[in-house]
């Protein structure tokens, strides 16, 4: 009998290579979230810091330039953080989609794979209803053989 072959193994093939490639896009979307994220964090504790340093610096006596300059940095920290904040939203939302994305491709690689088990399913079947019929009939011509002595 020939070797097991399975006829749409190149569709197999294809669908677990999409699979991947949307698992590592999946990853890259979601480590861009993390950097979001951290971004925010840092900026957060920067605006901590900087009311830290204008409070120790009204307490040791500064000059009315240095004071004008904290609210303009924790301006510019609050809008940053504004900023991220809507990239955070975008990027949860595309996150959202290639998590989809990945369920549906994932879907259908079982799908093949489901077919591709049936199949060798089948193939071992029928490979060993004709090696069981190949030794009945040795069996068979052994003992007509046997008889006939």
């Amino acid at each position: 009998m020939k070797k097991y072959s399975f006829r749409l193994e190149p569709v197999l093939k294809l669908r677990k290579l999409k699979e991947e490639n949307c698992r590592m896009e999946l990853g890259q979307l979601l480590s861009q979230l993390n950097q979001i994220e951290d971004q925010l964090k840092h900026d957060r504790n920067e605006i901590e810091n900087y009311y830290k340093i204008q409070e120790g610096s009204l307490k040791t006596g500064v000059r009315a330039g240095q004071l004008q300059a904290f609210p303009m940095l924790i301006a510019g920290k609050d809008r940053n953080i504004e900023l991220l904040l809507r990239d955070k939203t975008k990027q949860e939302a595309l996150v959202a989609e290639k998590k989809q994305e990945l369920a549906q491709l994932r879907g259908d690689l079982k799908v093949m794979e489901n077919l591709k088990e049936k199949n060798y399913d089948e193939y071992r079947k029928a490979y060993n209803k004709e090696v069981d019929q190949k030794v009945e009939e040795q069996t068979q011509n052994w003992l007509l053989n046997k008889e006939k002595r």
